[in-house]
């Protein structure tokens, strides 16, 4: 690839320190806020983020979503769905001692919309950066470099550990075992999550060995490992986002935010 392919690809991109000032908004908001129409709209510009992004392939991120999304819908659906307590409730279908209310009904999809929105929005943050970009992230938001380093190590640590499982699986292949049936893998994950564990270990010692003989933690890294685009909007947008979430916050726990619960908006399925 070019480099005037590589320069007009980042220029499309956000600065990282803006990226991580939207995640912890977007997650001050989900939470704050009792509504669903916030995670909704969380979900939507993730979508569209997902989709518009030059970094971010959709089939995956979509996939990674609904890989780690739909066991937990299945779940609270039936558990808050089918089985909510208390006798006020408005119910939509009985069989038995299970019935299907309003008020379970509702809180699953709150509970189920708020996570989704948010693993949604850290896969498009997730997929589409790597450790680098993340470090000089926290570089510009004023963090100690030291805490930025272990921050960004967790990340870098992942395609570690999937060539690490995939090595110890390509292993067990080759001395006979049937790694590609579920059943195996099972009977073989307490193994391979203590041999990874102690590979991960090892390897971030390592690095902090290589670090402090660099004098990492004396020094002042300030400055950032690549170079991002950055603009007057997004500067403005990492200085007023989170005060402008603190509003909403207090304006919905004060009463003043007009938006409607759950209960509100499933409420015409009766």
């Amino acid at each position: 690839m070019s480099p005037s392919v590589l320069t007009e690809t980042e220029s499309r991109r956000w600065h990282p320190a803006t990226e991580i000032i939207v995640l912890g908004c977007a997650l001050v908001l989900v939470f704050g806020i009792p509504s669903p129409v916030v995670p909704l709209l969380v979900l939507a510009g993730s979508t569209i983020a997902a989709v518009a992004s030059p970094s971010v392939k959709v089939a995956t991120w979509a996939a990674t979503v609904a890989v780690l999304c739909v066991p937990m819908l299945i779940v609270v659906g039936l558990v808050q769905g089918l089985f909510y307590p208390g006798d006020e409730v408005r119910v939509l279908w009985r069989a038995g001692p299970v019935r299907l209310s309003i008020e379970g009904l509702a809180i699953a999809v709150q509970q189920w919309l708020r996570v989704t929105a948010l693993v949604a929005l850290c896969a498009v943050i997730g997929l589409g950066s790597d450790a680098a970009r993340f470090f000089d992230g926290l570089i510009t938001l004023r963090l100690p470099a030291s805490i930025a380093y272990v921050c960004a190590s967790s990340l870098s640590l992942i395609p570690l550990v999937r060539a690490r499982v995939r090595e110890v699986l390509e292993a067990r292949a080759a001395r006979g075992w049937a790694t590609d049936r579920w059943s195996v893998r099972l009977r073989l994950l307490p193994g391979i999550v203590t041999g990874v564990f102690t590979s991960l270990l090892v390897t971030v010692d390592q690095r902090h060995e290589v670090l402090e003989q660099r004098g990492f933690a004396a020094s002042d890294h300030s400055v950032s490992l690549q170079d991002h685009p950055d603009s007057r909007w997004q500067r403005l947008l990492r200085r007023g986002g989170p005060a402008l979430t603190l509003i909403l916050v207090v304006l919905s726990v004060l009463g003043l935010l007009p938006l409607p619960g759950a209960a509100d908006m499933l409420g015409g399925l009766r």
